[in-house]
């Protein structure tokens, strides 16, 4: 008679710690996009910072 180990993880366990896992790799992907997204915007604001000051220059110069 083989002994079962009564601490071993059954199937349903298995497969609710691979959901759990799922979801918390989906979860961090999603804050690593909204994070790129901010800096992605915070990149254009900040160009379009310098575009409007330097055609600012650019009419003052004249």
């Amino acid at each position: 008679m083989t002994q079962q180990n009564p601490s071993a993880p059954t199937p349903a366990d298995d497969q609710a710690a691979r959901v759990a896992e799922l979801h918390r790799l989906c979860n961090a992907d999603y804050e690593q996009a909204a994070a790129s997204r901010v800096a992605a915007a915070g990149a254009a604001r900040d160009q379009l910072a310098l575009s409007r000051a330097r055609a600012a220059e650019a009419v003052h110069a004249r």
